[in-house]
């Protein structure tokens, strides 16, 4: 098969869960757990468990490998059906013709020149090497692992197990085939169906509510002109609309799957999708030129705003499968804060509508929720609680308020960052401008915590707690101990870097927070190392490893990794896969040598 090189992220809508209960380390994140894609190869014929079920804990030889590996590529009749020969002499009967095609197909070499070792464990790597072999002309398989080599070194570290081959193996399905520089665009999912290993009805069926679906117009082939809104899975279309000029409306909160068709000087139509069938059903009918946008969803109730070419309000639709209800009337100002500001939550979505009106869209209708004049919405936490931030050039203040409305915690943090003369006397446009820079902010949120200029929060017992106010410009949890790995710099300070019309703060120094309280300073900027991070790109287990990011000029940046050692930096060689510009290796060594002479590097004296 031929080489897969990357995964197609590029979604227009998205209709999954969270991933549900992992059996191993290989984690895919899909909405079917590990038994459920077992069961997914099996019924697709990739797969097969033992008289006592899948066994998914269970290690796997090398040899129950070779199996595995046969059947998932769809060759298992083929394997015992021909006569293959190969140099290994211990090898047992049961296995011979499997691991014979192996070798004659090219995708293994053994142990040495004449064992294969069929009783010793498979490891990770091993594995990868199988299917970057059956799918690629290449050995290298870093585009198979989602974390880099630290996936890898944890998988054989806890141990390779048949749950972990499952799910290598779903996540090949969802790769491209580049096999002998086979250039059709296709995944090894389509390439399978190409060889009648399984159909596309097979694949649906069985995949269904296994693998992440996607809602966007593609042709029946990679390269078709025919482009129709479509419902994919691994890369294959596994049912198109029937009709060609329904695009897809770009709506990844949504529980539900829609449509519009927007001709020039025709009526513009939005419709919902059955999301198995694609049969389509008329909600709304109106002007040409018409826009639908997506707010977010409580339950299975989406809510959408459309804005009508001939109107000069927009209205907010709240729809419930096909039935559809206007729930209210948006200015434009009202429509453009909803749109720019609605935060989604487990129990549904909240939007600020003025400066001092909030409103919760919950699953039965609609709740006015009033708070302080001043207030911005910052996040809904993943327990509902949602945090507002209230700033001025010298101070903020950080709430927090249960669903219904009730305080859960506040906290003002003074401005520490050299305030201009004069601020007083500015204007409020510009005032507002240089809070959103330089005042106390909160910035991201990963669900249970909240970070920003303002410091870093999170959820105890239902109520906001503050872990630090200093600054903190990206936030990991080290999964090992539970503790916050920080980076910050001094409150006074605002490092940033500015490129492509992008203004983002950054980091000098990284501080580890435990979960008891107590600090540790991981990097200082103490001596001036020289460099201002813009991200923490790992935290896990002890290692630490943050993003330089270098703004040449306008759209040209550069990124690069150093991990964080006893307090110094060592300068990392790029790594396949990860995304980042990367030093080569001899830049990589210049910089180490730069960060030495320093007395910030690893080599220093």
């Amino acid at each position: 098969m031929k080489k897969l090189v990357s995964v197609c992220f590029v979604c227009l809508l998205l209709t999954f869960a969270a991933g549900a209960a992992n059996v191993g380390t290989i984690d895919n994140g899909y909405p079917g757990d590990t038994e459920a894609q077992a069961q997914m190869l099996y019924d697709l014929g990739l797969f097969q468990g033992t008289e006592k079920g899948f066994e998914l804990e269970k290690t796997m030889t090398r040899a129950e490998a070779a199996v595995m590996l046969t059947r998932l590529l769809g060759a298992e009749d083929k394997a015992l059906s021909g006569d293959w020969t190969h140099p290994f002499s211990d090898i047992p009967q049961w296995a011979d013709k499997y691991v014979g095609w192996l070798y004659e197909s090219g995708l293994t070499n053994g142990t040495s020149g004449t064992t294969y070792s069929p009783e010793q464990d498979v490891t990770c790597g091993q594995y990868c090497t199988f299917l970057a072999r059956a799918s690629t002309d290449s050995d290298e398989y870093s585009w198979l692992l989602q974390y880099g080599e630290d996936e890898e070194k944890r998988c054989d570290e806890t141990g390779f197990i048949r749950g972990d081959a499952v799910s290598l193996s779903v996540r090949l399905l969802e790769q491209y085939y580049t096999k002998y520089e086979d250039t059709n665009g296709f995944t090894v999912a389509q390439k399978l169906i190409n060889q009648g290993v399984f159909t596309t009805e097979q694949l649906k069926s069985a995949a269904w509510d296994v693998l992440r679906r996607r809602y966007e117009r593609v042709g029946s082939t990679p390269y078709g002109s025919d482009r129709a809104l479509s419902c994919v899975i691994a890369g294959v279309p596994v049912v198109r609309c029937s009709d060609e000029r329904i695009y897809a409306l770009y709506a990844p909160r949504l529980s539900g799957v829609y449509g519009y068709r927007n001709e020039v000087g025709k009526d513009y139509q939005l419709f919902w999708l059955d999301p198995y069938t694609l049969q389509t059903t008329e909600l709304l009918h109106c002007a040409s030129g018409s826009l639908t946008s997506a707010l977010g969803h409580a339950g299975r109730t989406d809510y959408l705003v459309l804005m009508e070419a001939d109107q000069e309000n927009s209205t907010l639709y709240a729809v419930r499968g096909t039935a559809v209800e206007a729930v209210m009337e948006l200015s434009e100002d009202a429509k453009n804060l909803a749109l720019f500001s609605c935060l989604q939550g487990e129990d549904g979505c909240v939007f600020q509508y003025d400066d001092s009106t909030f409103y919760c869209l919950e699953e039965d209708g609609i709740r006015k929720l009033p708070l302080a004049p001043g207030e911005k919405l910052a996040t809904v936490m993943q327990d509902g609680l949602l945090v507002t931030q209230n700033v001025s050039w010298n101070h903020t203040v950080i709430s927090a308020w249960t669903w219904d409305g009730k305080a859960a915690g506040s906290f003002t943090v003074d401005n520490a960052y050299p305030v201009p003369e004069g601020m007083e006397s500015e204007n409020a446009e510009y005032i507002a401008y240089w809070c959103s820079l330089f005042a106390p902010n909160l910035k991201s949120d990963n669900g249970t915590e909240v970070w920003g200029t303002a410091g870093l929060y999170r959820v105890m017992d239902g109520v906001l707690t503050q872990v630090t106010d200093m600054p903190v410009y990206d936030c990991k949890v080290d999964p090992a101990d539970g503790s916050y790995v920080l980076l910050t710099s001094p409150a006074e300070q605002r490092p940033y870097f500015s490129g492509s019309g992008v203004y983002t703060l950054t980091g000098t120094q990284v501080i580890r927070f435990s979960q008891n309280g107590t600090q540790q300073m991981l990097l200082s900027d103490e001596p001036d190392h020289g460099l201002t991070f813009s991200e923490i790109s790992l935290a896990e287990y002890g290692k630490v490893q943050v993003v330089y990011t270098y703004v040449m000029g306008m759209g040209d940046m550069h990124q690069y990794e150093y991990a964080v050692e006893n307090g110094k930096l060592r300068a990392l060689v790029h790594t396949p896969g990860m995304g980042y510009s990367g030093y080569t290796e001899e830049e990589c060594a210049a910089e180490q040598a730069r960060l030495d002479a320093l007395g910030v590097g690893v080599g220093a004296a």
